[in-house]
């Protein structure tokens, strides 16, 4: 670890160790001043009234999001200069304009900024320049009688816990669909969302422009019968209608016709929670047959009774690989639109692709605006004659038959700091340990990972 990262670390902890311990005169202090902030912010937020009578109101706000990473040896080489400072920064401004209980127009801009010495860290992966963000339509109960409502347009798609569709807000640009959804909301405890979208690619020189050879359909159902506890039932069909794509086999090329059927079940029980997900993918990629599938676990135990409430989790996750690439059967799992990013490890060196995943981790709340988690990960592959892929499905190191299974383990500490209603501190350190797969495939230097975020809304 560099000398840098060594008292970037020593700041996560003082951080932590003082937020705990500030004495309740300066937090009162504190408060006071804040409440002025607060005051500021939310004036200007307040929603104006355009029509009393017809219920049309507008409300203009945005977010301001800075985030300094320091990186060191994230390709786990030493010798290979690749580390970097890294500061990222996102302003989002938008409108809401609301119309009674029938309709609604949203639109948003955005501008990511990435200011680095390395120039893997000016991609289009962290920087689009105002751009358009969201514009969207809805129409709410367009059908007489019929609980329905329709949005069209640039969009977010978020379902479950993001491990299949999801915005990635953590990326500096994040994740858009231009999208027809439909909402159908038959009760109070069901709802059954179905869409059409095709994903939004970054152009650093021009508008963002959608996919259009990447069709992406859904139809996601939300089901709460009982108290705290959810039940989810979905289909996503991905339609990739490119001809050249390559099959495993000599010379067999063609498009993807994916289909990706599962659900997803979470509950809490006391101080239990639990919750579980899988899905099995079929269909076709260069008119070769797709056997795929992928599945989560997990459990936790909150001592409520306890001071700082900790919590005690424990998850598993599976997302096949391919143990024959070359024998017509795609069997490594797609992981489609994710943010990987909250599930995997904070230094996106995995995604649900040719993985196993298990991790332990612990949570508390040692002041009502101080929440510290720490997450253990044992990463394995699920066969070595398959890449070894990250949270992007980007290849980190390729197949390397007869290496070992064991990719490592990696070490995450958060701490995040509500300031207030508007203002949020985030700061975190990670920890890559390397096992036998990188040590058989290459370098196998440990990577370190510190980050500080501040994020102001109104």
């Amino acid at each position: 670890m560099t000398h840098g990262m060594r008292r970037a670390v020593l700041l996560l902890l003082l951080v932590v160790v003082g937020a705990v311990g500030r004495p309740t005169t300066v937090r009162a202090e504190g408060a006071a001043r804040r409440s002025v902030w607060t005051q500021g912010l939310e004036a200007l937020g307040r929603p104006l009234t355009l029509s009393a009578d017809r219920g049309v109101t507008v409300r203009f706000g945005g977010e301001v999001r800075h985030r300094l990473e320091l990186r060191d040896d994230l390709t786990f080489n030493d010798v290979a200069y690749e580390d970097d400072a890294v500061n990222l920064f996102r302003v989002r401004l938008q409108g809401d304009l609301r119309a009674g209980s029938w309709g609604r127009l949203f639109a948003q801009v955005q501008d990511a900024e990435s200011i680095a010495g390395s120039g893997v860290n000016r991609t289009t992966g962290f920087v689009n320049r105002w751009d358009l963000h969201q514009l969207f339509a809805e129409l709410h109960r367009p059908l007489e009688g019929v609980p329905l409502a329709v949005r069209i347009g640039r969009q977010e798609l978020s379902y479950g816990d993001q491990r299949f569709v999801g915005a990635f807000g953590w990326s500096n640009v994040a994740r858009v669909f231009d999208a027809a959804t439909l909402m159908y909301t038959p009760a109070d405890w069901a709802r059954i969302d179905a869409w059409f979208s095709q994903v939004v690619l970054t152009n650093r020189v021009g508008p963002d422009a959608a996919d259009h050879g990447d069709n992406f359909y859904g139809l996601y159902t939300r089901l709460t019968p009982l108290a705290r506890h959810t039940v989810d039932l979905f289909l996503f069909m991905r339609h990739t209608r490119d001809n050249e794509l390559v099959g495993e086999r000599a010379g067999v090329r063609g498009q993807v016709k994916e289909y990706t059927l599962g659900n997803r079940f979470a509950g809490r029980w006391r101080q239990l929670d639990y919750g579980l997900e899988w899905a099995w993918q079929f269909g076709s990629r260069a008119h070769e047959d797709i056997r795929a599938w992928a599945w989560h676990q997990r459990a936790g135990w909150t001592f409520e009774a306890t001071p700082w409430s900790p919590r005690v989790g424990l998850e598993v996750n599976h997302g096949s690989g391919d143990d024959d690439p070359r024998d017509g059967t795609v069997k490594n799992f797609d992981n489609l639109f994710p943010t990987n990013h909250a599930h995997y490890g904070y230094l996106d060196l995995a995604g649900l692709r040719n993985l196993t995943h298990l991790e332990l981790n612990l949570s508390a709340t040692p002041h009502p605006t101080l929440r510290v988690v720490v997450k253990h990960h044992w990463l394995f592959l699920d066969s070595n004659k398959s890449a070894w892929y990250n949270a992007g499905q980007g290849v980190i190191r390729p197949a390397t038959p007869g290496a070992s299974q064991t990719i490592g383990q990696e070490t995450d500490v958060t701490a995040t700091l509500k300031a207030s209603d508007h203002l949020q501190w985030l700061i975190g350190y990670s920890q890559f340990h390397p096992g036998p797969f990188v040590r058989d495939s290459g370098a196998d230097d440990a990577a370190h990972f510190v980050y500080m975020q501040s994020v102001l809304t109104f």
